[in-house]
């Protein structure tokens, strides 16, 4: 839930100690890792934050207005509004706003000076910040980013109508980090279609190759390649987002679609799995992520020239919430004797396209494990991020 969603209730204030959930809420791994993709975190000032900020201010009628992101150890000040600017960050043992991140929920206190939770915060004695009124504010997946927050040095009733306008400030600040999170996908995405013009030729070519080594005629060539137009026409609609796919995909469909393309023959492939229907969004992200397994296996795994006895299996099942997926590449050449392998580079192209897909857009998550000979891949993915 984002701040534009909450409704416009009455005031809350803060709890009058600190909750059991308080620590792992802060150092809850998927809002930590929300809030680094956004790359605010030690970030110049910026004209679009400022501005929000200085609306707080003077609409509230207070001397201060932030917004604080918060991490596991300290808050830092995208946007101040009457602070010194030299202070850019502080301590948690210096922080409100780590409460509404906790909590998430925005909390206000007229007079922090008799609270028996704030009052030995060092932001009251260091700061001066006696009355505070803070709000969430969300990265687009929901996770709690930061504060944006009003803040007093001296006593201030808060309104519910004060934190109805400091909500609507916070949904503008939503809304520019949500904007920035579509354009980095978008681009990253641009960058999927050019990574894989540049290998166009060098696939048809190698499609090529294997049709005459295997003695295949001009017709079965060329169903191999209306296979690959159609394992393109799969991924198309992440790269066309104003075209989005409607209907659903079949997983072994899609598998069967991408994989055969690669293929030398049917038995070098094994595709064994219940029916499992991919809504519009999952079957998207979820071919970027296999299209990029099944072109590193061709190029140098089980699907290689380099294998010329290489076995692809993949399974899937159900188990609980989630569906599991293990891509097992078997009879690989010796891949200790070769760095070039089927395994994404640690910070390549490769592994940012599988995080954005598998992490980000399908909360899942993959696990790589390989020998000498075989290699391994295992997506665990939600079952219902998959119905979307």
């Amino acid at each position: 839930m984002t701040t534009s969603d909450l409704p416009a209730s009455s005031l809350q204030r803060f709890p009058d100690t600190v909750g059991r959930d308080h620590a792992s809420a802060l150092n809850d791994p998927d809002r930590l890792s929300a809030l680094a993709s956004t790359g605010l975190m030690d970030s110049l000032p910026e004209d679009v934050f400022d501005r929000a900020s200085r609306l707080a201010s003077r609409l509230l009628g207070v001397p201060i207005s932030l917004l604080s992101l918060v991490d596991a150890r300290r808050q830092f000040f995208k946007s101040a509004t009457g602070l010194d600017q030299s202070l850019t960050q502080t301590s948690l043992s210096h922080s409100f706003c780590q409460y509404v991140i906790s909590q998430d929920s925005a909390l206000a206190v007229d007079d922090a000076r008799e609270h028996p939770l704030l009052h030995s915060n060092g932001a009251v004695g260091d700061l001066n910040v006696i009355a505070y009124l803070g709000v969430p504010v969300h990265a687009p997946d929901g996770s709690v980013l930061g504060s944006f927050c009003a803040i007093d040095t001296r006593p201030h009733h808060w309104t519910d109508q004060q934190l109805t306008d400091l909500r609507d400030l916070a949904a503008i600040v939503e809304t520019e980090i949500a904007l920035r999170h579509s354009l980095d996908e978008r681009q990253l995405l641009i960058d999927e279609l050019n990574h894989r013009v540049k290998n166009l030729f060098s696939v048809v070519t190698g499609i090529v190759r294997m049709s005459q080594s295997q003695g295949e005629s001009p017709t079965d060539l060329h169903q191999r390649l209306l296979s690959l137009s159609r394992a393109h026409d799969l991924i198309a609609p992440a790269i066309h987002a104003d075209r989005p796919a409607e209907q659903s995909t079949e997983l072994a469909t899609l598998l069967h679609t991408l994989l055969m393309p690669h293929a030398s023959g049917p038995e070098r492939i094994s595709l064994a799995g219940p029916e499992q229907a991919l809504g519009p969004k999952a079957s998207t992200a979820l071919t970027l992520a296999l299209h990029e397994l099944t072109t590193n296996a061709a190029k140098y795994g089980a699907l290689s020239y380099r294998a010329p006895q290489g076995l692809l299996q993949v399974s899937w099942h159900a188990d609980g919430d989630d569906l599991i997926v293990d891509w097992i590449e078997r009879n690989l050449p010796d891949l200790s004797a070769d760095a070039d392998t089927s395994v994404p580079r640690a910070h390549g192209f490769g592994s940012k396209l599988l995080a954005m897909t598998v992490s980000a857009q399908l909360a899942g998550r993959i696990e790589t494990t390989r020998d000498a000979t075989s290699l391994r891949h295992r997506l665990t993915l939600p079952l219902d991020t998959l119905a979307r």
